[in-house]
């Protein structure tokens, strides 16, 4: 894969969100019951049975010892976000982050919520822990660059292209739905970011059904156009763009500034993403081949000697009889 951005500041950012999201796991709030409780009994809901089965004992395990067991969870994704600034420990980080954040990802958010209706890219799907991992194993080192750049492509298509999807379900295309999503996201929010909330949200009043089919359309956009050189750079541009619209509208920042946020939400992420399959400008200088050098060039018209033999080969004399 032929990155634009070198794969080490692309760590180094990765880092940096890690370390956002350990920072916001000391929060007071998650060191309650209530934390746990009430994040597990989300991503509890559409699970079926053998999950919800499965989630609602770690629920069980967690409330009885809320404050030690997040102490360790939050521990850990600042030491993967420090892993990930040192040059030195970034694999070992690298490898670490991709089970854990497989296992957030399953147990914390419910596979992203992707079983539970009303699930879309408003609400944070496919969820910000599945994006952790996967952008974990785009920057593994060893991964052949062309391997890298299809697994690259297939996933984005995947994270848009599901996307879109879901912007089939009945709730998502609700005439009234999204706007109010987006109109209840601004409470608890700053002023500047509730405002924006609110203005937008009224502004597609009862239009939620154009919404979705404007959004879904555009997701659909975003994923397949990585796959032609031509439209590749215009389809990351429009993914950022639309990452930067439901990171701050429909998740706001994952409600970082309400004191009960894990996260600032799929938007960073996938501005990320983006700059991980965002191409290189390819070279326009091409080296010009058997170019004699300026210096050993030499006039052959003003010159009455012969030029010089290649060493190696064998040159006919013709005597002139006077």
């Amino acid at each position: 894969m032929y990155r634009s951005v070198k794969r080490r500041q692309l760590e180094i950012a990765l880092g940096v969100l890690w370390l956002i999201d350990g920072m916001l796991q000391f929060q007071p709030y998650m060191f309650g019951q209530q934390f746990f409780a009430g994040i597990l009994g989300m991503a509890n809901m559409g699970l079926p049975h053998p999950l919800s089965s499965a989630d609602y004992r770690i629920a069980g395990l967690l409330v009885t010892h809320p404050a030690a067991w997040n102490t360790v969870f939050a521990t850990l994704q600042v030491v993967i976000g420090m892993g990930l600034l040192y040059g030195r420990t970034a694999r070992l980080a690298l490898l670490v982050s991709v089970p854990w954040a497989l296992g957030v990802w399953v147990i914390g958010e419910g596979f992203g919520g992707l079983f539970m209706a009303g699930t879309s890219l408003l609400t944070g799907a496919p969820g910000a822990a599945l994006l952790y991992g996967v952008l974990a194993v785009l920057l593994w080192p060893e991964i052949p660059p062309r391997v890298l750049d299809g697994l690259g492509q297939a996933a984005w298509f995947g994270v848009w292209a599901g996307s879109a999807l879901l912007e089939l379900e009945p709730v998502n295309h609700a005439a009234g739905v999204p706007g109010a999503q987006i109109t209840n996201g601004g409470f608890g929010q700053p002023a500047w970011l509730a405002w924006l909330n609110r203005s937008t949200g009224h502004f597609i009043g009862q239009g939620g059904t154009a919404f979705a089919v404007a959004l879904g359309a555009a997701a659909v956009l975003v994923g397949a156009g990585v796959f032609w050189p031509g439209s590749r750079r215009a389809a990351i541009t429009l993914g950022i763009l639309l990452a930067l619209g439901v990171g701050l509208l429909g998740q706001d920042l994952g409600g970082i500034a309400t004191g009960q946020g894990t996260d600032p939400g799929t938007g960073p992420l996938l501005i990320l993403f983006a700059l991980v399959l965002w191409p290189a400008k390819s070279s326009s200088v091409q080296p010009a081949a058997n170019v004699v050098p300026t210096a050993s060039r030499r006039s052959y018209r003003s010159d009455p000697r012969p030029p010089p033999v290649p060493i190696g080969q064998s040159v006919a004399v013709t005597a002139n009889n006077q």
